[in-house]
């Protein structure tokens, strides 16, 4: 491998005689990264109004309604992709990974790095660094895991307390129509903010992602809202920290090997992969089916309920628990 990153670092040295730079090449990475972090973004909206729903308590019917369509309201296939998309924009920050990457597709040519990754898909993670990148992705997920069970805990603690409000005792009237439109919505989904999509298309978000990755950090999304024009992550909250690292469940290879494949994409650059492979790479079974069985429960439950204060229940335990268990499935 040190021979194949020597020829390669000359290959970029003779690209940068003939006029290429680093720069250049920084580009072709982000218009690769461009469908992978518009799927991003549409975690990052959900897991921003996560935020806005634990910033304050629920204070009418309306809020109750707002956050039951914002946390609720996700397509589960939209959702999934967004989660492994954003899984591997924090894998693509990997030093030996992205250079493991560059050195193959240099050597070999991007046809053949190409043909590897369509044609085994444990191939990306094989890698050097594979494992260490997809380690990161891990570890934020278990930042975002454990920051939806808190906001669950938060949001079905008002189902209790709610019972004191007078208008939290009042009747919903038609529950099922309730949850039929929340079944209308849920098909169509919630499309990400045009400002969470400019944030991740921002030339500055892979100094956010590498720090995101970091065992033991806090989740990213913690200081983003609704309403983020930029994402930041505070350096020196990572400055101290060194954990274990996150390990692969047993079982769960195939999610880490598409989250490295999807990651290698992106650091390969300007249409490196079809569109068909893109999707590929994006679509997983086992968590977009959890989170669909997750939308189905929410359904039933709202479905259930009789007064206003039994749906925050509803919303805790399966717009936010529910999710944090799907994602955070993948781990140990």
């Amino acid at each position: 491998m040190k021979s194949i990153r020597m020829i390669g670092a000359i290959v970029i040295a003779v690209g940068c005689a003939f006029g290429a730079t680093a720069q250049d090449a920084q580009v072709e990475e982000q218009k690769a990264g461009d469908a992978i972090s518009k799927s991003a973004a549409v975690y990052a909206t959900y897991q921003s109004e996560v935020t806005d729903v634990k910033s304050k308590p629920l204070g009418s019917a309306n809020d109750i309604d707002n956050a039951l369509t914002s946390l609720g309201g996700h397509n589960p296939d939209q959702l999934s992709q967004g989660w492994i998309s954003y899984s591997a924009l924090i894998a693509s920050q990997d030093p030996e990974y992205r250079a493991a990457v560059r050195d193959i597709a240099d050597f070999y040519g991007r046809d053949v790095m190409m043909s590897g990754l369509a044609n085994d898909v444990r191939y990306a993670r094989q890698l050097n660094g594979g494992d260490s990148a997809v380690s990161s992705a891990l570890s934020a997920t278990e930042a975002d895991s454990r920051r939806l069970t808190s906001a669950a805990a938060f949001v079905k603690e008002q189902a209790y307390s709610l019972q004191a409000a007078g208008w939290a005792k009042a009747k919903i009237g038609n529950s099922g129509a309730k949850a039929s439109s929340l079944d209308r919505i849920q098909r169509a989904g919630i499309p990400a903010s045009a400002p969470l999509l400019s944030a991740f298309s921002a030339s500055d978000i892979d100094g956010v992602l590498v720090q995101a990755g970091v065992t033991g950090a806090p989740s990213l999304w913690d200081n983003v809202s609704g309403a983020a024009s930029a994402v930041r992550f505070p350096a020196a909250v990572t400055s101290s920290l060194n954990l274990n690292r996150k390990r692969v469940k047993y079982g769960k290879e195939p999610v880490a090997d598409q989250i490295a494949t999807l990651a290698a994409f992106r650091v390969l650059g300007s249409e490196a992969a079809t569109p068909a492979q893109m999707s590929s790479a994006m679509s997983e079974r086992e968590t977009r089916g959890c989170l669909n069985m997750a939308n189905l429960n929410l359904q039933q439950c709202v479905a259930a309920a009789n007064q206003q204060y039994e749906v925050p229940f509803c919303i805790g335990e399966h717009a936010l628990a529910d999710v944090g268990k799907c994602i955070g499935g993948v781990y140990q």
